[in-house]
């Protein structure tokens, strides 16, 4: 697994198209996200794995980053190629500010 700051992330998906997977709840989802991410709560992830792409790389974001380290390893471990998106939404929401 690795991981790549906010402020990375940011620039790198004003560039490219990336596959990012929100972990946090539905609920949390729908009050805010990133238009491009898709939702699968991180309680969903272990029964989720047969949806996700295996050539693609996925950039796993949370509200602080912490479900989002973890998720990312258990990723990885299932062969995918999971990158960690350090401080998730609480962290873009201080670039903003």
């Amino acid at each position: 697994m690795t991981s790549i700051s906010m402020q990375d992330f940011n620039s790198l998906r004003a560039e490219k198209d990336l596959a990012i997977l929100d972990i946090r709840d539905t609920q949390d989802f729908n009050l805010r996200h990133l238009a491009t991410a898709q939702s699968i709560p991180a309680t969903s992830i272990p029964g989720s794995l047969n949806t996700l792409d295996m050539t693609k790389t996925y950039y796993i974001i949370s509200y602080s980053g912490r479900r989002s380290e973890i998720i990312a390893n258990y990723l990885t471990s299932k062969g995918f190629t999971a990158v960690h998106v350090i401080g998730g939404m609480r962290a873009l929401g201080q670039l903003a500010a």
